[in-house]
């Protein structure tokens, strides 16, 4: 397979490629910027974003089980990113929403300015807003999916 083939399946081989060979630089932004919060704690926080999620919604979404969410939720919630309330029409269920200050970490990574990740470097501006709007399309079909 040619790195300029457009399948489905070699389009995401080479997205995956390039996001795992610069995996350090997410890995480092977080711990430097975060107070050493892991990457797993940014993927909860960025799906309880739009509004309150199930701990079985957000394993389903980010294709773990439960208890590795709960304990990843427990970090989260020992730093005041999230808040756990019990679901008000199943009392069973435990709903996360992401806190004013999760919300403030989040919106603080996205708007780094002073590090910027080779791949992108090379986009101008107008193919980064297409990139961008790309792959919140290739989201928005995942979590529908």
């Amino acid at each position: 397979m040619k790195a300029t083939e457009t399948t489905p399946v070699a389009v995401w081989l080479n997205l995956h490629a390039l996001v795992m060979d610069h995996k350090w630089l997410s890995r480092d932004l977080l711990h430097d910027r975060t107070d050493g919060m892991p990457w797993s704690g940014y993927r909860v926080l960025r799906r309880v974003e739009g509004g309150p999620r199930s701990q079985g919604e957000i394993a389903d979404l980010m294709g773990i089980d439960a208890p590795a969410v709960s304990g990843i939720v427990a970090d989260l919630l020992a730093r005041g990113l999230v808040l756990r309330t019990t679901d008000p029409s199943d009392g069973r269920r435990k709903l996360v929403q992401i806190s004013d200050s999760g919300q403030d970490v989040l919106d603080g990574l996205r708007s780094v300015d002073d590090v910027v990740p080779a791949p992108v470097a090379t986009l101008t501006v107008a193919e980064r807003r297409e990139l961008t709007r790309l792959i919140e399309k290739m989201r928005t079909a995942s979590e529908h999916a």
